[in-house]
């Protein structure tokens, strides 16, 4: 790397030291600068400013940072790194980030093609869903938020700094000083121009309204005869409806979440909208029609008594899975007709008469079909799920169809 003389600043964790060179933006309580490791990898670090370190927004920033340091979403930026900063004004908390070069807004400014707005759009959808599930609504959405990664052609959701977290209370009041407002009033949802008043994930569907509209337009719709998509790209003209619907004054007229945004999406036949949900074991989001992951069944435990071979089990298998290792998929031996078939299950124990010549080699076998049935109720959920997630789908359509059906009809009616 060549010599870019002397860092603006240094900032040390107990596991690496950075220095940051440029500054990429500024907020009233944070700043982000350009910044590269030990190693010369280069990363973005955010800190929040000494001079208005207050406890509350000490607060917040730790909130951020355990949200962003859990890989809990793909479209979500994560913090690597993160410590304490001092200087003479004083100290306060940084995380390290990964430095993804653009955002949203420079994209839009090139000029998104219109066949990638929708699965672009769906990318944000994704990544402000799985916030939601999680308890967070981010109350800040615009496009400089939205980093963009031209590489992975991903967008990922980023400045979670006054977003509001299910474990806290904080005011929503925005009358504060200009610099400390709690969104951008270009984006922001009118609730959260009002002190006292609810702001909830309708707020970030508000935002994502606009942010839909100006992704094929370039232009943020604000009142009436503003620049719509069917104008652009006249074959998405049902989208203006659904703009509509989501930057609605009163939070009750908006769609109620980001899923109903994407079921709207989907049953206008945009194959690329995912579900999500929340997978609570683990506490991250994953496709809504995922399979789960089989836990293997394996030999824990065996013993014979003379003339019956008793194995103990590390977990008891479920239906689905004993109906798998009695019809298992592939080919498979069996020992002197004691296949599959054979063996008999009573919770974490199976038993099977063996001679004293046949009790390991049926133990081998048995460990054979526990393998092959773990992998076969495996598939059998994965082809499951995609009956189900083609199902539903269906099912979506149907009702658009249906709707716009009645509507013709009612729109000829002639009383």
């Amino acid at each position: 790397m060549a010599n870019r003389g002397s860092p603006l600043a240094t900032f040390e964790t107990a596991f690496d030291v950075y220095k940051a060179w440029s500054i990429l933006g500024e907020g009233g309580a944070g700043r982000v600068f350009e910044a590269t490791t030990s190693d010369g990898v280069s990363v973005a670090i955010k800190v929040l400013r000494p001079e208005v370190s207050s406890s509350d927004k000490r607060k917040r920033f730790k909130n951020e940072i355990d949200f962003l340091s859990k890989d809990r979403h793909r479209g979500i930026i994560r913090v690597l790194d993160s410590g304490v900063y001092r200087v003479d004004q004083g100290s306060s908390p940084f995380y390290v980030m990964p430095r993804i070069p653009s955002t949203l807004r420079a994209y839009i400014r090139s000029g998104i093609a219109s066949n990638r707005v929708l699965p672009l759009f769906d990318q944000v959808l994704c990544a402000i869903d799985a916030a939601h599930r999680l308890g967070v609504v981010h109350r800040d959405l615009k496009p400089e938020n939205i980093l963009h990664d031209p590489e992975r052609d991903l967008l990922l959701v980023a400045d979670f700094g006054v977003a509001h977290f299910e474990e806290e209370d904080l005011l929503t009041a925005v009358e504060s000083k200009q610099n400390d407002r709690l969104a951008n009033f270009l984006y922001a949802a009118p609730e959260q121009r009002t002190r006292g008043a609810v702001v909830d994930q309708r707020a970030d569907v508000f935002a994502l309204g606009l942010l839909l509209n100006e992704m094929f337009t370039g232009q943020v719709p604000q009142g009436a005869g503003f620049r719509t998509i069917a104008s652009v790209v006249p074959n998405c003209a049902y989208l203006d409806e659904l703009v509509e619907r989501m930057r609605q004054q009163s939070p009750g007229n908006r769609p109620g979440s980001v899923e109903e945004v994407q079921k709207e999406l989907i049953r206008r036949g945009n194959e690329f909208v995912a579900l999500q949900r929340l997978d609570e074991k683990r506490r991250e989001v994953v496709p809504a029609y995922q399979a789960g992951e089989v836990e293997p069944v394996r030999i824990q435990e065996a013993d014979w008594n003379g003339t019956v071979l008793t194995v103990l089990l590390n977990r008891e298998p479920e239906h689905g899975w004993l109906e798998r290792f009695r019809d298992p998929r592939g080919g498979w031996s069996e020992l002197m007709g004691k296949g599959p078939a054979s063996f008999r299950f009573t919770g974490r124990k199976v038993q099977n008469s063996a001679t004293e010549q046949q009790v390991q080699a049926l133990l081998d076998n048995l460990r054979n079909y526990l393998t092959m049935a773990t992998e076969g109720y495996q598939q059998d959920l994965r082809d499951a799920a995609v009956r189900k997630q083609g199902e539903e789908r269906n099912r979506l359509r149907q009702e658009q169809q249906i709707a716009e059906q009645r509507a013709r009809v009612m729109k000829n009616l002639r009383y």
